[in-house]
């Protein structure tokens, strides 16, 4: 093979011949909008994914596919026919490269495959990157009584983390074609995507189908099939309202006690999905507002992640990520601070402006130790095999290395490690604002570093390499400095192991903090952190 030979865009996988796109800016050859299951429409709404069929000639696939039925800024966008997924690869021939497969976030009810770009980190880390478009919301965890079947795959509830399961049996079947080794998966997700990868590490059905685990920003979190069902009816007699089949809630309950389960199912069935999507709303890390990944006992085990040594293979490498701001973008968005805010008076309200300080403080400690030290401790007590790292990342939060009122307000949020691994900082969102040429430097350096540690771990299932700084692995010692802290100045990296947060010392903290007032800590308690995913009160 000539060292100037690059790999054919035109490849052929168990359903047929795709023809991607060569991407030279980048170094890359990306497939896109690949269609991994039959769309899940009409009778296969909230049923588990089916095969995808296959096709004649060949399949263009240059532009991202579909995303799930969802409101994007309050207005409907995507489809029910979404089961697509995404391909990235550097253009050289090699061969038996890792795979990385990355799953998005945006709570499950938002977001897509397309929000993680993939073709920079291909080529940095000598990989295959796999983005997944999966049922969200309603269209994808959804369990009520009138759609059982009595198969326990369709009854489960979970079409989106089902949808994730076939994706990577679809990898383990097809990825040789595009030059990846089905033996070496890592099995990635951000928020909610990183959610449903450690569900998908805790379901039997997940078994054998990924390697390593890359969880950012997501804690153990499962829903029980009663809180399901609740919801579905709540969102049943709430459509029966909408469209005009009941006047009001009592009527729509007494309608829904004398139909038939057939009845129910086939009204369902009819309803627009976008009206699913416009009930459950935007949910702010509220299992309530919107359960999923439901403990169906096929799925997900009853019990949820205290069963998670229910596995054959239990040695499976994993790094468990936050960020230092992890909830700022929630306090930002509350309906509390965000018109302060929108108004330019919270920097001048003293009490207002200590009072977000304090909600991002404690908010960004107990989501961040619920999304990796309570994550870590569970699994070091049950499977003390597995090697576990971690780390926060920090980067917005020195002095002068971001606008000040981006530092106060964002610093470090939720996401916000996501550029640093792809290497895309043009995105169009509100960190944009934080990328400027005074930065730059110490950001490039940040990335090349996280880079490699991603590439050494989806190599050998260890961040650790030459030149890098020592990342140690987690332990059960609750007092010793094992988080890797990734952070960068104006110039260059500052890379440390910093101590490990403890839940009941953050809350205790916040019980003993003369900054609030009685009243403003029952306020943080009650109203900003209850009913959250990582409140425990």
């Amino acid at each position: 093979m000539s060292a100037n030979e690059t790999m054919d865009e035109t490849i052929t996988i168990s359903n047929g011949q795709l023809k991607g796109l060569r991407l030279p800016e980048t170094g890359a050859i990306a497939w896109l909008g690949i269609p991994y299951a039959k769309p899940p429409v009409e009778n296969l709404r909230w049923k588990a994914p089916r095969e995808v069929e296959s096709w004649s000639g060949v399949l263009s696939v240059h532009d991202f596919n579909h995303s799930s039925v969802q409101l994007v800024l309050g207005a409907p966008n995507g489809n029910e026919d979404c089961l697509y997924l995404n391909i990235w690869r550097p253009v050289h021939v090699e061969e038996n490269l890792p795979v990385f497969v990355f799953l998005h976030g945006g709570g499950n009810i938002g977001g897509s495959g397309k929000d993680f770009q993939g073709s920079i980190l291909a080529r940095e880390t000598n990989s295959i990157v796999v983005t997944v478009n999966y049922r969200l919301g309603a269209m994808g965890f959804f369990r009520h009584q009138a759609l059982l079947t009595g198969d326990p795959l369709d009854d489960s509830g979970n079409y989106g983390l089902l949808d994730i399961l076939h994706a990577l049996k679809w990898v383990q079947k097809n990825i040789v074609s595009f030059g990846g080794n089905p033996g070496n998966v890592t099995l990635a997700g951000q928020s909610a995507g990183a959610r449903n990868a450690l569900a998908a590490f805790l379901s039997p059905l997940g078994e054998g189908l990924f390697h390593k685990l890359y969880v950012m920003s997501g804690g153990c979190t499962t829903a029980s099939i009663e809180q399901g069902e609740t919801k579905a009816n709540d969102i049943l007699t709430s459509l029966l309202v909408k469209s005009g089949e009941a006047t009001n809630r009592d009527e729509a309950l007494h309608w829904t006690s004398k139909q038939s389960a057939h009845t129910i199912s086939d009204y369902l069935h009819r309803q627009q999905a976008i009206h699913f999507a416009e009930l459950i709303g935007d949910t702010g890390l509220r299992m309530t507002a919107f359960p999923h990944l439901f403990e169906d006992g096929f799925v997900i085990p009853i019990g949820g992640f205290d069963n998670v040594t229910n596995r054959t293979n239990l040695n499976i490498p994993i790094v468990l990520g936050s960020t230092a701001s992890e909830f700022s973008t929630f306090a930002l968005s509350d309906s509390h601070f965000m018109p302060q805010v929108m108004q330019g008076k919270l920097i001048g309200n003293s009490e207002q402006k200590m009072l977000y300080d304090m909600a991002v403080q404690y908010g960004s400690e107990i989501y961040g130790a619920f999304n990796v030290e309570d994550v870590a401790e569970k699994l070091a007590v049950m499977l003390p095999q597995i090697p576990i790292f971690a780390y926060r990342f920090g980067w917005g939060l020195q002095e002068g290395v971001i606008d000040p009122s981006f530092r106060f307000l964002l610093g470090a949020s939720h996401g916000a490690d996501i550029p640093f691994y792809t290497g895309d900082f043009s995105v169009q969102s509100f960190f944009a604002g934080m990328y400027t040429e005074h930065n730059e430097s110490g950001r490039k350096a940040l990335t090349t570093v996280m880079q490699s540690y991603l590439k050494c771990f989806l190599k050998n299932g260890n961040p650790n390499g030459e030149g890098l700084p020592a990342w140690k692995q987690w332990t059960p010692d609750s007092g010793s400095a094992e988080i890797l802290s990734l952070d960068a100045g104006v110039d260059k990296i500052a890379i440390q192991l910093v101590q490990k947060l403890s839940s009941e010392a953050i809350l205790s903290r916040l019980n003993e903090d003369v900054r609030l007032s009685e009243e403003q800590r029952n306020w943080l308690r009650t109203y900003l952190f209850a009913g959250r995913f990582f409140w425990k009160e």
